[in-house]
């Protein structure tokens, strides 16, 4: 098939702290590295290494069901049924913020550190450190 099929995943390990400064870990499991103090953290989450290895979607070509049998994300799946092929990629995370000045509720990716941030309803910047 010419056009590559992308499926995002339904779960995601969660948001985690470094252990040393208390501030956001980069996304994901396993051995993280701190963007801020430069702490090496390992990241573990049964539960959601569970979820993902289970993790049962429809095939987007014939709609059997295919399991990912991965905690990997991304990962490229073949369809028993069909031998039709998608990828699993990871689901992007996103937190709320509500604005300081007018109180509206803004979605954004959280990333290790401090971001400054400007309301697009009121104009107004502010910080954010995660």
């Amino acid at each position: 098939m010419a056009d590559s099929v992308e499926i995002e995943s339904q779960y995601a390990p969660p948001i985690a702290e470094c252990a040393h400064c208390e501030h956001m870990l980069p996304p994901g499991l396993g051995e993280k590295e701190c963007k801020v103090c430069g702490a090496v953290c390992r990241v573990s989450h049964p539960p959601t290494i569970d979820s993902l290895t289970d993790e049962a979607l429809p095939c987007p070509h014939c709609n059997t069901v295919v399991v990912a049998g991965t905690d990997e994300r991304p990962v490229d799946i073949s369809c028993g049924a069909c031998m039709g092929s998608f990828t699993l990629t990871p689901k992007i995370v996103k937190v709320e913020i509500d604005c300081p000045g007018c109180e509206r509720t803004l979605r954004i990716r959280p990333r290790p550190g401090t971001r400054e941030l400007k309301c697009p309803a009121c104009e107004s910047k502010f910080n954010v450190t995660f």
